[in-house]
Formats: C-alpha cells, sequence, structure tokens
C-alpha cells in the first residue's frame, strides 16, 4: 500500500513519488510547502494509491493531436504519453 499528495481542486499529483505511509506523505507535503511560498497546505491531501485512481482523479477533455476529435483521459497523463501531444505521434 502507497499513498500520494494531490491538489484536491485539481487532482493533479504534487509530485511524482509514492509514499509508504500517510505520515510520510504528509511530511513530504508540509516540506514540500514549506520550501515553495506559492504551496497553499489547505489545498492539498494525501490519499492511498488505489483509492486516488479509482475514486478521486478526475478526467480532462483533449483535442486529439492528428484528428482534431474531443477525448477524455486522465488529468495526470503525462505530456508525452498523450494522444492530444505532438510528442506523443513524433516518438
Amino acid at each position: 500500500m502507497s499513498y500520494v499528495v494531490y491538489n484536491t481542486t485539481t487532482t493533479r499529483l504534487m509530485n511524482s513519488n509514492y509514499y509508504k505511509t500517510p505520515a510520510a506523505a504528509k511530511a513530504a507535503l508540509t516540506r514540500a510547502v514549506k520550501a515553495d511560498n506559492t504551496k497553499i497546505r489547505s489545498e492539498y491531501a494525501v490519499a492511498e494509491t488505489n483509492d486516488f485512481y479509482n475514486n478521486i482523479e478526475k478526467t480532462v477533455e483533449r483535442t486529439h493531436a492528428l484528428t482534431g476529435e474531443k477525448f477524455r483521459e486522465r488529468a495526470n497523463t503525462p505530456f508525452a504519453c498523450s494522444p492530444s501531444s505532438e510528442t506523443y505521434w513524433a516518438s
């Protein structure tokens, strides 16, 4: 079991790290808030990884780079792995 830190509004992950305990995730969030004055602690939460991916993470609408069709994908899909980017099709 692992834990992630995510933005409660956008459901974007704070970073790509997975933490072994909720306490470790909260500690990482505290360090990130202290290091970056633009982060607001109340905008972030900690969740168990499976719960986050199955129940919390939002989807976003994007436009397919080749066909121009709209489609939905997870908010945390890396840009290079998204059919909406030219990088995806160029590699």
